[in-house]
């Protein structure tokens, strides 16, 4: 199936590639000479992640002058994100990728990233995810012969309920809200919330419905399947943060000269950056709709959220570890420590 797919998208691709080259005249191009980069992914041409891939295809065909082009997937075209991981690995796509949670199975070293409250702000997130153990996280990836390209921001998951605003720890306690798997199920059970098991499509009737109390998401889910409708308070915990790790094949990268393979990293950096920025306006804009709409939003404060993640962490600390390894987790705790102590916000 995963071939068929990557047939018929290429096919739709040459088809309208030949008739372009036929309407401008173009076709003294020798297309072997052209490098092709072809990006699969699963998010909505609308997100800032998609946005990122646009800028990413303008930087690399306008620097080299069309000696690379840059092909698009977007909105799952090429399957899943496990059909794409499997496609850039074998070499039938140059590139893909989607959050570290998707491939703890395949490279458990990514557990790390699972910890609740690693995370001030989005600026602290990045600063830790281009460190040298944000980086080095990016390792197990050799093993899939794929490498890592970088860290984009789908954002945090905040909390929603019918309930009453989160301010403390107290206000958790005794609300029920959906589980969807054993580690998030643990981390809030130990500070008082009950969960049950509700499938994301079923999630706005449950809430509609008051069979639960409220549920966490990122923020441009919670606008977009309109929770506002079935909920009365969205608090702003950032209890997880939500990444997506962009990675190539790693013989496609191998293959290119030292020049073009650090021309191609520059222009990706420059994407990258450009995401961290339209995901954080783009939050921005949709909290700012929902107070102008009268929605209760508030924002958790920082030495509450502090708290939380102290004792969330000492409860899934060991089944964490279980997966990453001891090394692993200590090397990146170790660097958000560092980067919050390099704000001066200890």
């Amino acid at each position: 199936m995963d071939r068929w797919r990557i047939k018929a998208a290429m096919g739709l691709v040459c088809i309208l590639t030949v008739s372009a080259f036929a309407l401008t005249g173009c076709a003294q191009t020798e297309k072997s000479d052209v490098i092709t980069i072809r990006i699969a992914h699963d998010n909505n041409v609308n997100t800032p992640l998609h946005k990122a891939f646009l800028k990413f295809k303008d930087l690399v065909e306008t620097g080299s002058e069309g000696r690379m082009e840059v092909v698009i997937f977007p909105g799952g075209q090429m399957g899943s994100v496990q059909d794409t991981f499997e496609q850039c690995r074998r070499g039938d796509i140059e590139m893909s990728g989607s959050t570290t949670s998707n491939f703890t199975r395949a490279m458990p070293e990514f557990a790390a990233w699972e910890s609740f409250y690693m995370f001030d702000d989005t600026a602290h997130a990045k600063r830790v995810f281009e460190s040298e153990a944000g980086k080095k996280m990016m390792e197990p990836l050799k093993r899939m012969n794929l490498t890592g390209i970088g860290y984009m921001e789908l954002g945090f998951r905040n909390f929603s309920n019918s309930k009453r605003p989160i301010q403390t720890e107290e206000d958790l306690k005794g609300l029920k809200i959906r589980g969807y798997n054993p580690l998030q199920i643990k981390a809030w059970e130990s500070v008082g919330v009950n969960t049950t098991s509700v499938s994301w499509n079923e999630l706005f009737t449950s809430l509609q419905q008051r069979l639960i109390d409220g549920q966490e998401c990122a923020t441009t889910s919670f606008y977009t399947e309109k929770f506002y409708e079935a909920q009365k308070y969205w608090s702003l915990t950032r209890h997880v943060f939500t990444n997506f790790l962009w990675y190539a094949n790693e013989d496609f990268m191998n293959s290119l000269s030292d020049s073009d393979r650090a021309f191609i990293m520059e222009c990706a950096q420059e994407a990258i950056d450009y995401n961290w920025e339209l995901a954080d306006q783009s939050e921005e804009e949709i909290l700012k709709q929902l107070e102008d709409a009268g929605f209760p939003v508030n924002d958790v404060d920082i030495s509450v959220r502090r708290q939380l993640g102290e004792k969330i962490n000492a409860s899934i600390k060991g089944d964490i570890i279980a997966n990453c390894g001891e090394d692993t987790y200590n090397m990146l705790m170790a660097a958000v420590a560092a980067e919050r102590q390099e704000q001066g916000e200890e």
